[in-house]
């Protein structure tokens, strides 16, 4: 789990440091900070894909979906 908590951190934290930063240049720098920490790059354990496809689904909705609260976002349908 801390794992997954570190690579949301590393993403908002490279975004932020590099606006303009690209999808591969972002996976580049972030497997080098989780490495250079001791844990395996992205795509090495089984829930990464679904990891990263939560954060887009919250950077989405955070960008979009102003309206919504985070309760009715997190509604299974």
């Amino acid at each position: 789990m801390e794992r997954d908590w570190y690579i949301c951190s590393l993403l908002g934290y490279f975004c932020a440091k590099k606006p303009g930063i690209t999808s591969d240049d972002l996976k580049i720098e972030i497997d080098q900070a989780l490495g250079d920490s001791k844990f395996t790059p992205l795509g090495t354990e089984k829930n990464d894909l679904t990891l990263l496809d939560e954060m887009i689904g919250e950077i989405t909705m955070s960008i979009l979906g102003r309206g919504f609260n985070r309760k009715d976002r997190r509604k299974k349908q």
